[in-house]
């Protein structure tokens, strides 16, 4: 999996591609871990307009993200999920965990004003 970040402030966000699985969910929490300790990321999107797998590793994943933002006041938003990562998601309840959004730009609007 590649993962790209960038970031407009405040919201940072996180571009998959490839297969989110148990081989690279650990790779996405060292990159988002870092993101959060280094430069101090509270908004998080995750697009998924270019993973084409997910596994119950890559959910656990994006869950600790979550685990991580919330005590410091931060969300995260899900963007562009394919119709087989959707089936997923949706089917693991994560639906009511993580907002989800058509695309990144869409997800980033979303997050309320913090000025």
């Amino acid at each position: 999996m590649e993962i790209t970040v960038t970031h407009n402030p405040p919201v940072h966000t996180l571009y998959l591609s490839g297969r989110w699985d148990g081989f690279t969910a650990k790779e996405f929490e060292n990159v988002s871990n870092e993101l959060v300790r280094a430069a101090a990321m509270r908004l998080a999107v995750v697009d998924l307009a270019n993973v084409d797998y997910v596994s119950s590793f890559g959910l656990r994943s994006l869950l600790a993200l979550r685990k991580t933002l919330e005590p410091l006041g931060g969300l995260v938003h899900v963007a562009a999920l394919r119709p087989n990562v959707e089936k997923v998601f949706l089917g693991c309840g994560f639906g009511s965990l993580f907002p989800a959004f058509p695309d990144a730009a869409a997800a980033a609007r979303a997050f309320p004003d913090r000025t």
